[in-house]
């Protein structure tokens, strides 16, 4: 309405589950390799944040992004760097693998 927002959209873990697998989606995990060693997300796509920018062109065939973390800081810092890469169908995803295990969602 006034021409400006409040930064890139965030989803809840069902939200992002419920998408996990479908075409043109790709959930994308930014903790540490060794963070998604101990605990990940079945089918995510790891990259971590400060490879992100290096790598981020292998992100460009999906039509819809959802990043997490372990709690949504990284990911919304991940998210905002997205975004200004062009790639403004990339949400954050709420509480991050935290609120995943609270919501007894599928982990490897």
């Amino acid at each position: 309405m006034f021409g400006f927002s409040f930064g890139p959209k965030s989803v809840s873990v069902t939200d992002a589950y419920e998408k996990l697998g479908t075409d043109g989606h790709c959930l994308l995990d930014v903790r540490t390799r060794s963070e998604v060693r101990d605990v990940g997300v079945p089918g995510a796509l790891n990259i971590p944040l400060d490879r992100l920018e290096a790598e981020a062109h292998r992100l460009s065939a999906y039509t819809s992004i959802h990043v997490m973390c372990r709690s949504g800081g990284r990911s919304s810092m991940a998210t905002n760097l997205l975004h200004g890469l062009g790639m403004t169908h990339a949400e954050n995803v709420s509480g991050g693998i935290l609120a995943w295990q609270a919501a007894n969602l599928p982990t490897k």
